[in-house]
């Protein structure tokens, strides 16, 4: 497993001699940090050597920004898919025989259509984003012999005794060329017998785009909160593991104060809005509608961060240097997060930010009341917070390494199949 710093991209082969196509296979449309990071990728490689396409499930907000960017985009409608665990007892899951079954069918299937679409563009590289993509997508890839990358940016289910993470070992094994993952945490799921051949890049964040100087008193405006309030803000997915619920309770410690106002950012996206709705009938039962807004998605990121003054991050599991988290240090935001792993790498405590034992409202109450009552120590995090995303996160930094990955993929001998120009037949839509 290596982690990749800037000063190693001298070890890595040149810049291709001519310009190569990679072919992006996505899992989603919708905007999520995932999606974001792939966004941002495809616009920053340098078209001089790479020319990008994308593979998708469906329309939505990738698919039409990358449009905007002018990159080819192809719709191939994914088969139905189940899932493969059911409840039981409000609390216990059971896998469901049934659904695997299903699911590998489905898989075939999707398998099919790419390596149509693959044989009919003919790319230099692949490059898979999510689980069922690494499955469908790295599989059409080795049919046609053309090299593949698999991306992994989320854990493995450790569920059924790690039986998904034993298939995906295996996977891993056979299928990809060469795996990047977003963190040691991730790469740690992997077997130990492929990780030469897994690079950790952490994700990146255009420091052009976010940065302190923006104003968000527009947003501020908007919301109808007045300048003299302090904004505490979380952008995120609204889902339990990031722990939304868990800063609710600590806002309610910290809504003593009557300046602070709660700001969440995000909506369900992947999910039921189940949750979203056990966080509003909490807030009603806390007394505190009027002190949390709930703003759904946002598109106007940059300002909406720069409308908060302190950013409080509660994932309580899973993330890896998120990319709200890398957005709210380069806007110069004092941040406040849970000690999980993930956070570690991005944050050290008490110098970037603050760090405060997983799961319990008290502390991370603390924590946010003390930096809610010292502006001086909210300067002082955020300056050093905007340091930290220039020197280690930035997305020029990210696209380096990428591309770095990419021409490694790329170097390593690969037989091609005599299967490549056979798969011309159905395209999809563009």
């Amino acid at each position: 497993m290596t982690e990749h710093s800037t000063q190693s991209i001298v070890d890595q082969p040149q810049p291709p001699n001519q310009r190569c196509k990679v072919m992006f296979v996505e899992t989603a449309a919708a905007m999520g940090g995932v999606q974001r990071a792939t966004l941002d990728l495809l616009e920053a490689l340098d078209r001089a050597y790479w020319e990008p396409l994308l593979v998708s499930p469906e329309e939505g907000s990738l698919t039409q920004a990358c449009r905007r960017a002018g990159v080819k985009v192809y719709i191939l409608p994914r088969p139905r898919m189940l899932s493969t665990s059911f409840w039981i007892s409000g609390n216990r899951r059971l896998p469901n025989p049934f659904a695997w079954a299903w699911d590998l069918g489905a898989i075939a299937e999707a398998m099919r259509r790419v390596a149509r679409l693959l044989g009919q563009e003919q790319p230099d590289l692949v490059v898979t984003k999510g689980l069922a993509c690494h499955f469908y997508g790295g599989l059409a890839a080795q049919r046609l012999g053309i090299p593949c990358v698999w991306h992994v940016q989320d854990f493995i289910s450790e569920r059924f005794g790690g039986i998904y993470r034993r298939v995906f070992g295996q996977m891993a094994r056979h299928v990809p060329s060469n795996i990047i993952v977003i963190g040691p945490p991730i790469a740690r799921q992997l077997p130990a017998d492929v990780h030469g051949r897994v690079r950790v890049i952490y994700n990146g964040v255009d420091t052009k785009v976010f940065r302190p100087d923006i104003d968000g008193a527009a947003v501020r405006r908007e919301l109808g909160i007045g300048r003299d309030k302090v904004i505490i803000g979380n952008l995120a997915r609204l889902t339990p593991w990031k722990g939304q619920h868990h800063l609710l309770e600590a806002f309610a410690r910290v809504a003593r104060d009557p300046r602070t106002q709660l700001l969440l950012v995000g909506g369900p996206l992947f999910d039921s809005q189940a949750y979203e709705h056990r966080l509003r009938s909490r807030a009603r039962e806390l007394g505190l509608s009027d002190r949390v807004i709930f703003t759904g998605h946002r598109d106007d990121v940059p300002q909406v961060l720069a409308a908060m003054d302190i950013f409080a991050y509660s994932s309580v599991e899973k993330d890896i240097c998120p990319l709200s988290l890398l957005q709210a240090m380069a806007t110069g935001l004092p941040i406040v997060a849970f000690d999980i792993e993930g956070m570690r790498r991005a944050i050290t405590s008490g110098e970037h930010g603050l760090l405060v034992p997983v799961g319990e409202p008290e502390p991370l109450a603390e924590a946010i009341a003390g930096l809610v009552s010292n502006e001086g120590l909210r300067d002082r995090l955020a300056r050093r917070a905007r340091c930290r995303a220039e020197e280690e996160f930035t997305l020029e930094r990210h696209c380096v390494l990428m591309e770095a990955a990419f021409r490694w993929a790329l170097s390593q001998p690969r037989a091609r199949s005599s299967k490549r120009s056979v798969h011309t037949g159905a395209g999809a839509k563009k």
